[in-house]
């Protein structure tokens, strides 16, 4: 059946059902104990999380090449989904995510995000402080399967983008955002692409509202990634993404030179579309933006991807070292752990945030749903 077809009376019944699992879910969440990766020390989620499915350590790993791998999985009927966020706050800055899964044909249900998230640390209430790059069709099989949001530091202004992509039967591909005191950019390219590359771009969006101060973070904020369940996959199938790296760059520090190679294993049609003005950006709903829609290169320089276990672009070199806005990182280098599976085991955490942020985004997802039901 067509979702334009859908009563309202059926929708409002989905996402009531979303929201109350959501917020049930976290009635007991916990954090594993603390590891390191990529220069930061990780929580894992264990119990409630955003979404219809717990946490699970065991969804989490680090592989012998220092990958980090997130799951989705079935066992005996009960679902459980992955999470884990940074001990320390990181803050202006360019963040980048070189990742090895087919996110453009996911299940309609199942969500990969990256995300500062300030509540998870008491920066600010649910619904501000967050800026979040999110794969999803938000359980539309039709629908967009990419956004963009960026929360206010205070009140209730947002930024958002939502698109559609394809990586044209590949995997690799790499997400980026730079965030300042005035702006936050993001960007999708296919391949696994270095720092400050901008080779096999699918989009790039701009967020940069009048009122910067209030409309965009201004403090540093935990990160998290997850990989979770907006409903039950409709497919019954256990999921699965790697991530290769992730790196973080304090604003105004040196791009470490990581040569210009890139791995590239899709490519998509030619010609490019650029919208650009002072309004909303296209496929925007609020806020001032820019959108750019760009082919991505159907080949690429063979070259050891920044996220192999030697390489110093993986790691942060310039932690700690404070923006020029007055935003800070508080974070130092640490010693990568050793090669292998990394056991996670659980200890208790407060669960009351993440039940909150995960009815939020079930929430967002019935915005999403009402809105292209209004189109």
């Amino acid at each position: 059946m067509s979702f334009h077809r859908w009563s309202p009376g059926r929708l409002v019944a989905i996402v009531a059902a979303s929201v109350w699992s959501a917020f049930f879910a976290g009635a007991e969440a916990q954090a594993a104990t603390p590891f390191v990766w990529k220069g930061h020390t990780w929580n894992v989620t264990s119990g409630g999380m955003a979404g219809v499915a717990d946490g699970s350590p065991s969804n989490v790993s680090i592989d012998n090449n220092g990958y980090l791998h997130l799951k989705i999985t079935n066992t005996n009927g009960t679902w459980t989904a992955s999470e884990l966020f940074t001990t320390d706050n990181l803050g202006f800055g360019t963040y980048q995510w070189q990742v090895d899964g087919p996110i453009d044909v996911y299940d309609k249900n199942v969500v990969l995000g990256f995300f500062p998230y300030g509540p998870v640390a008491n920066i600010g209430k649910d619904g501000t402080n967050e800026i979040d790059i999110e794969f999803s069709r938000w359980g539309q099989a039709n629908g967009p399967n990419a956004d963009w949001t960026d929360y206010p530091s205070s009140g209730k202004t947002q930024g958002e983008t939502s698109f559609s992509f394809s990586l044209g039967g590949g995997t690799l591909s790499t997400s980026r955002f730079v965030w300042t005191s005035a702006s936050i950019e993001d960007f999708l390219m296919t391949g696994i692409q270095p720092l400050g590359s901008t080779t096999g771009l699918i989009k790039s969006w701009t967020y940069a509202p009048t009122d910067s101060m209030v409309d965009i973070p201004q403090q540093a904020m935990p990160l998290g990634i997850n990989l979770w369940c907006f409903a039950i996959p409709s497919d019954g199938k256990d999921e699965e993404v790697v991530i290769r790296d992730f790196a973080f760059l304090p604003e105004g520090a040196a791009i470490p030179d990581a040569g210009t190679g890139a791995d590239s294993d899709a490519g998509a049609g030619a010609g490019a579309n650029s919208d650009s003005g002072a309004g909303a950006g296209a496929n925007s709903d609020s806020g001032a933006g820019a959108d750019t829609d760009a082919a991505p290169a159907t080949t690429g320089a063979d070259a050891a991807p920044t996220g192999s276990p030697d390489d110093a672009a993986s790691r942060n070199p310039s932690a700690g070292a404070p923006s020029s806005s007055g935003c800070t990182s508080a974070v130092a280098p640490r010693a990568r752990p050793d090669s292998g599976l990394v056991l996670l085991l659980a200890v208790p955490l407060a669960a009351g945030r993440r039940a909150r942020r995960g009815a939020r985004r079930s929430e967002r997802g019935g915005r999403y749903l009402a809105r292209i039901l209004s189109q």
